[in-house]
């Protein structure tokens, strides 16, 4: 079952009991760490940052694995973070990075037992971030690269806004609102079922 949530849908998380993980996914800069670890503070699970995992498992950050190998060694190195996660034990709140929806095969590991919750960014705000933090970082991520990186970063939000929208079972439009306002509203919905 799929439940498709805005601030102004009053609903519920179905059949919470069921889920072992809660998995946040979404575009890069939606604020999928930040929002997962107060959720996880909120509901006394543990966080786990799939990007974190990943350095973990290959000894590269996601955006050198990318530079090194380009899409497909680090997508390898997320499914096997993905695998990693989905097969914990202990529940977890897990936060994605921004290319799951490109990497069925690690997006099927997590959403076996996982509530996937999408957050659903506007692209002017994600645009705004990600060339803010280029700016402190002295570069674009090396998909944007290329005479006109709004273009491309247009053109990968519609198409991955398109597989997230079938991968979430709940769908939460951020907007500009800060993270403990998204948490908030998260827990409104868990804390209902």
């Amino acid at each position: 079952m799929k439940l498709f949530i805005t601030s102004c849908f009053c609903g519920i998380v179905h059949a919470m009991k069921d889920y072992a993980h809660i998995v946040l996914m979404g575009m890069k800069h939606t604020g999928k760490s930040t929002v997962g670890a107060l959720l996880a503070e909120k509901l006394g699970r543990s966080f786990r940052d799939a990007d974190t995992v990943i350095a973990e498992l290959s000894g590269l950050s996601p955006r050198a694995l990318y530079d090194k190998g380009g899409a497909a060694l680090m997508q390898k190195w997320e499914t096997e973070a993905c695998r990693e996660l989905a097969k914990t034990a202990e529940a977890l709140v897990i936060a994605t990075g921004g290319g799951l929806s490109d990497n069925a095969d690690a997006a099927e590991i997590l959403s076996g037992r996982s509530l996937m919750i999408w957050l659903d960014t506007p692209f002017h705000l994600l645009f705004s971030r990600i060339t803010a933090s280029a700016e402190r970082d002295g570069r674009l991520p090396k998909f944007l690269e290329g005479p006109n990186p709004e273009l491309l970063f247009q053109e990968l939000f519609s198409r991955r806004s398109g597989i997230y929208a079938t991968m979430a079972d709940v769908v939460i439009h951020t907007g500009a609102r800060m993270p403990p306002e998204i948490v908030n509203e998260i827990m409104d919905y868990i804390s209902n079922e």
